[in-house]
């Protein structure tokens, strides 16, 4: 019995609230081939230092790429990761690699059963990104995309994200009373983001009539030198 079937066993004897999915190593997290990587390659426009920075974020963000494809382009496994490191849930999503639109969005619970078919603890309430929280200030988003592409424009900030198809909740942000917050609702979450949560935390609502990834794609485009 090798340490992966050992770790597979312990994992279905421990109680539910202790259960996680699967490391995933870090060794096995291949950056060039995921679809959201390289639409972020193609954002900086092939910058040797700034693909460099993008596979630093491959590494933290512990994302990684699905052997299924969509139109040729491999579905980009995105965790979310607790603060203990475990792996409780995300997705899986297609991206054209072009333009960065989604494609298509599985759950990343069907494909790691598939792979390992054994027991599994999941939480809804944690962020894509969660596992990156050092007490910085910290940027709220819905997409997991737009989390990746604000950790390139301003590194300084924890990004974090819902994820896609999912929406806040108390439990996530209880974590989060008393630090230093902002929100950044699309025009679909506005209002729920501003009604449940506006008197504990800023809401900004400057990217309701516009893109906010375009936006950092602009930033981002703008402190290149030509």
């Amino acid at each position: 019995m090798d340490d992966k079937e050992l770790k597979q066993i312990l994992a279905t004897k421990a109680p539910a609230c202790e259960r996680s999915f699967i490391e995933i190593p870090r060794e096995d997290v291949v950056p060039r081939l995921s679809s959201l990587a390289d639409y972020l390659d193609k954002v900086v426009r092939y910058d040797t230092k700034m693909m460099n920075r993008i596979d630093d974020l491959v590494m933290r963000y512990r994302t990684g790429a699905a052997y299924k494809t969509m139109n040729e382009h491999f579905g980009t496994v995105l965790p979310r990761i607790n603060q203990k490191g475990m792996i409780v849930g995300g997705n899986v999503i297609y991206y054209n690699t072009d333009d960065g639109t989604m494609l298509q969005k599985d759950g990343l619970v069907d494909h790691l059963y598939s792979w390992y078919a054994f027991d599994y603890y999941t939480d809804p309430n944690v962020f894509f990104g969660e596992h990156l929280c050092r007490g910085r200030q910290t940027a709220i988003v819905q997409e997991e995309k737009t989390a990746m592409l604000g950790a390139l424009a301003y590194p300084e900030i924890d990004w974090l994200a819902v994820g896609v198809g999912n929406n806040l909740t108390d439990e996530m942000m209880k974590k989060f009373i008393g630090r230093q917050v902002i929100l950044f609702p699309d025009d679909f979450c506005f209002d729920f983001w501003s009604e449940h949560f506006g008197s504990k935390f800023k809401v900004d609502d400057s990217f309701t009539r516009r893109d906010i990834n375009q936006y950092l794609v602009d930033y981002i485009h703008s402190q290149q030198v030509p």
